[in-house]
């Protein structure tokens, strides 16, 4: 099983997590938002539920690419608002190097703001930062730094999805997070980006994981409301 990067992308998420535990051979689950619809075409605003979560469509964003990782600002926490609440990460510069340097100059950058966290799979880990909101996009680089073969995961780990065919510790923009039991027996082959154990944290994490129905999208759709360093 393993995080992964989807079919290329939910494959890839078997591989690109490798961690899958679920068939992927349905291929990814297509939740992408066109940023071409005419202007007038966002739904309503989004209401919040019963569960603590935003109800309403994923925003629509204009796709990013780049030749190189942006610049990593200072600082040494990760706060991603989403729509189901706030989780706070503490960047891991030690284990993460180059990866986590990346992930957080894509933050500063507001390359995941408005992405949606497209796969959720139960007692497993919760997948986002694909522009294509399926696991089949490509931020255009990638970064290396494998973690110690002794590593082992954590809940509320912050790690870089990647295929099988890819090198240990291979990074893009797609992440995931550990979320479970099933999560934590990951081979150490996904660099280390972050971690929470803020009981906060936590509890963001448990209500997005509450919503994870299969090795695909979540019940409801889950976004990224704003993503930055500090």
């Amino acid at each position: 099983m393993g995080p992964l990067k989807p079919a290329v992308a939910l494959l890839a998420a078997c591989s690109l997590l490798t961690a899958c535990g679920g068939s992927s051979s349905d291929g990814p689950t297509d939740i992408t938002k066109s940023a071409a619809e005419p202007a007038g075409a966002a739904t309503a605003p989004a209401t919040t539920g019963a569960n603590g979560c935003l109800e309403g469509d994923l925003p629509i964003v204009t796709a990013k690419s780049y030749s190189k990782p942006p610049a990593a600002p200072a600082g040494t926490k990760l706060t991603m608002d989403t729509s189901c609440g706030t989780i706070v990460f503490t960047l891991d510069k030690h284990l993460g190097g180059p990866v986590t340097d990346a992930v957080a100059g894509l933050a500063a950058d507001g390359f995941y703001d408005g992405l949606s966290l497209f796969r959720v799979v139960p007692d497993f880990v919760i997948q986002g930062g694909d522009t294509a909101n399926d696991g089949s996009g490509d931020v255009g680089f990638t970064t290396v730094k494998a973690p110690p073969s002794s590593y082992v995961y954590k809940l509320g780990d912050l790690a870089m999805a990647k295929t099988d065919a890819d090198p240990r510790g291979t990074g893009g923009s797609q992440f995931f997070i550990i979320s479970g039991a099933a999560g934590e027996q990951l081979k150490p082959d996904y660099a280390v980006v972050g971690h929470t154990s803020d009981p906060d944290s936590l509890k963001t994490i448990a209500r997005i994981a509450s919503l994870g129905v299969t090795d695909g999208p979540p019940s409801q759709p889950v976004w990224i409301v704003k993503a930055t360093v500090s």
